[in-house]
């Protein structure tokens, strides 16, 4: 998840006002090492903003990532949240995971990590929810679930490789958002990709609220749209979500939707990507949006370049953006930006 910032991380920003963000190019930690971070999110707790993502560093057998910052700049390693050892093996196979995201429960004092759960073939599609006491870990899986049940009847096909009809319906790209109020959401595309959902957690956030009633603590969004990796935030009392096409490994033209209620009704718009390489997203795919902490209206946006070939070498490209008076943004490429070359309002 990437969260509101509190202004207790506001003055660490400025004991490195020389350093730069530099997009697409290999990220190394402060031992010298490229992060390994990839579909990820930040969860700013404390002091520190702890770093989530995929794994991919050859020879360890590590599910899930942890890297913590004061600054967005400078990355320490962690360690390993999630190991691979401790994912669950469902019909005598092996699972593993992709974009994980982690939000603080503060009434249970456990940290939350959502994730999409997934075998070979891409036929599972489930979400794993683990907890830990600690940011950095270890976290344990709890329960692997399809959040909502199929009660619309949208297969129809007697093929249903992906079994919705009994499970419900699929549980690939996600998000969470943890909101104003403390309650939090799941963004994930659904119905094999075709619908995103967005569903209400309950009290504890590792699982749906219930009873789930359509309209009330879920909805169906960007119907039809085929839409993945959700970014979600909220600016101004509105909710705001980036999503990119499904193309595979290929990028793909970004777009963004609207709303004034997260459960919708949300407005899609065109590509916030403006100039060259806009129609590819920069050669990336959302993962995150970021607040600016102590900018209000500034965020940045996260997306992966992804390297199919060389997974391990997927770099990372955070771009900033500025909130226009009516909700418009744009989003412009830069070779290189740091925090007093914030875009002018």
């Amino acid at each position: 998840m990437c969260s509101l910032l509190g202004a207790a991380l506001f003055l660490s920003f400025y004991a490195r006002a020389g350093s730069e963000f530099r997009p697409g190019e290999t990220w190394l930690d402060v031992k010298g090492n490229s992060i390994q971070a990839h579909g990820g999110g930040i969860l700013p707790f404390g002091n520190v903003y702890y770093w989530y993502g995929e794994d991919r560093t050859p020879g360890i057998r590590s599910a899930v990532s942890c890297y913590s910052s004061t600054n967005l700049f400078d990355w320490k390693r962690e360690g390993v949240a999630l190991w691979q050892t401790n994912l669950p093996h469902v019909n005598g196979r092996r699972t593993f995971v992709e974009r994980p995201k982690v939000i603080y429960n503060a009434r249970t004092k456990k940290f939350v990590m959502w994730m999409h759960l997934e075998q070979g073939r891409y036929l599972f599609a489930r979400a794993g929810i683990a907890v830990s006491d600690m940011p950095t870990g270890p976290f344990t899986v709890i329960k692997t679930i399809r959040p909502v049940e199929n009660t619309n009847d949208f297969v129809t096909a007697d093929s249903d490789p992906t079994q919705q009809k009994n499970f419900g319906g699929t549980f690939r790209d996600m998000n969470l958002f943890q909101d104003d109020d403390g309650r939090a959401y799941v963004f994930y595309s659904s119905e094999d990709n075709w619908t995103m959902y967005v569903v209400q957690l309950n009290d504890d956030d590792t699982g749906p609220e219930s009873p789930a009633v359509e309209g009330k603590t879920w909805a169906r969004i960007l119907v039809k749209q085929m839409r993945e990796g959700p970014a979600p935030f909220k600016w101004n009392g509105k909710y705001f979500l980036i999503t990119s096409a499904c193309t595979g490994w290929k990028p793909n033209a970004a777009n963004y939707s609207m709303a004034d209620n997260i459960l919708g009704p949300w407005q899609t718009f065109d590509n916030p990507c403006a100039g060259t390489n806009a129609q590819v997203t920069f050669g990336s795919q959302s993962t995150c949006v970021l607040p600016v902490p102590g900018h209000t209206g500034d965020f940045i946006f996260m997306a992966d370049r992804w390297n199919p070939q060389n997974l391990p070498d997927s770099r990372y490209v955070w771009l900033p953006f500025t909130m226009k008076a009516g909700g418009e943004f744009n989003i412009y490429w830069r070779d290189h930006w740091n925090f007093s070359n914030l875009p002018a309002q």
